[in-house]
């Protein structure tokens, strides 16, 4: 997909990187910044077969040498505004060893290319408030929407 002189690949997730995904996954959990426990492994089984085989659910990994060192995570959804579909960024999240390096935001141009690719409207995402180094980097591909987030656990 695409190449640097860095020597990471952002390109799709294959199904031989199992491994590789699951340790991002479960650390993106363990070391990102919302914390806590990984999902049940069956929902981890679940997740990466959406990515292997659900159109609407995609994950681009970046690749070094020594393996997989960051993921992205989208969602392709319709909206009632357009015809286009819209694409949410669901995870994102960079390997320690990785980190400052630009890997986030190789990631995320991936994923823009990806949305361009596949006719989507436009590439959103939730960061939560007080995440100022994601911020940092989030101001710089991208501008903020000045909505506020409301959910509510069913």
């Amino acid at each position: 997909m695409s190449d640097n002189a860095d020597g990471v690949t952002i390109r799709p997730l294959e199904a031989g990187d199992r491994a590789d995904w699951e340790q991002l996954w479960i650390g993106s959990y363990a070391h990102g910044p919302f914390g806590g426990p990984p999902p049940p492994a069956g929902v981890t089984d679940a997740t990466f077969a959406c990515f292997l085989g659900d159109d609407a659910m995609r994950a681009l990994v970046a690749v070094r040498d020594d393996g997989l060192v960051g993921i992205v995570h989208a969602v392709f959804h319709p909206v009632t505004s357009s015809d286009k579909p819209v694409c949410f960024l669901n995870d994102l999240f960079v390997a320690e060893t990785a980190r400052r390096h630009g890997v986030g935001r190789r990631l995320i141009e991936g994923l823009y290319d990806l949305a361009r690719a596949e006719g989507a409207l436009r590439v959103y995402w939730h960061m939560q408030v007080d995440n100022r180094t994601a911020g940092e980097l989030y101001d710089k591909v991208a501008s903020r929407s000045g909505h506020t987030v409301f959910r509510r656990s069913l």
